[in-house]
């Protein structure tokens, strides 16, 4: 590997170094996340403020920079993800009356691309561009649920026992009526979420909705979980995902 490989390669795995637990970080940090050098991390951090990767945050740390939304712009785009999602989550919104989330599955878990409110506004923690893994948000859970065994494997690893149970009980929901329940995503809701698929029948994102659990009767629940499931079926179909869709993300 040549000297200027290896310099992208290190670029690379200090961009990734970035997290929603760790949106700022100083060169200190980083040297210890990715074992560079502090030398070679401060060098590589002018570099990439230079080209608007990053940005210099309260003199001593860094933030990721908006050159990175413009191109992860450009991914999003390329899946057509939004365009497909807005007419059908217009739909569900007119008729739930809650609030509309959809999300890109990302190797990392997912990414909000698209919040629909209807004037009642909710305390919510999902907000456009954030991350979370997979198994914080009914979103998440509802990716996981359809993704393969394989797959799921590197999102389990290393969760505590109650997420791996949240998992678990997820799946079972979508094997049972094709949409996932959560009431840990935040405190005092509960989700609903169904996953979409693409051309392939490969799981992109998921849509999910939710409201205070007071008012998520089950007979709720269950009528917001199936206008999820259709709308997610509809989303799919957008992308052209052309069988029919069924619980557990199979081929119908």
């Amino acid at each position: 590997m040549t000297a200027s490989v290896r310099s992208v390669a290190k670029a690379a795995a200090l961009l990734q170094a970035f997290n929603r637990e760790h949106q700022v970080l100083t060169v200190r940090e980083l040297a210890a996340a990715t074992g560079i050098p502090r030398s070679t991390c401060h060098a590589l951090c002018q570099t990439l403020v230079e080209t608007g990767l990053l940005e210099i945050h309260d003199v001593e740390g860094y933030q990721l920079g908006r050159s990175l939304a413009m191109l992860g712009g450009q991914v999003i785009e390329r899946t057509g993800l939004i365009d497909a999602a807005v007419g059908p989550a217009s739909t569900i919104l007119a008729n739930t009356r809650t609030e509309i989330h959809v999300a890109q599955y990302v190797p990392t878990g997912i990414v909000y691309l698209l919040r629909l409110q209807n004037g009642r506004r909710l305390p919510n923690q999902n907000k456009t561009g954030r991350h979370w893994p997979l198994h914080t948000s009914a979103c998440g859970m509802a990716v996981y649920a359809a993704l393969p065994e394989a797959a799921r494997e590197k999102h389990a690893r290393d969760l505590p026992e109650q997420s791996l149970t949240a998992l678990t009980d997820a799946s079972r929901d979508f094997l049972r009526h094709g949409y996932v329940i959560s009431n840990i995503s935040q405190e005092g809701f509960r989700s609903v979420g169904a996953p979409i698929l693409d051309q392939h029948g490969e799981v992109v994102g998921a849509i999910g909705t939710g409201d205070a659990r007071t008012l998520m009767t089950p007979a709720r629940t269950h009528e917001i979980g199936l206008a999820v499931r259709r709308t997610a079926e509809a989303i799919s179909r957008g992308l052209g995902f052309l069988p029919s869709f069924t619980p557990g993300g199979r081929r119908g």
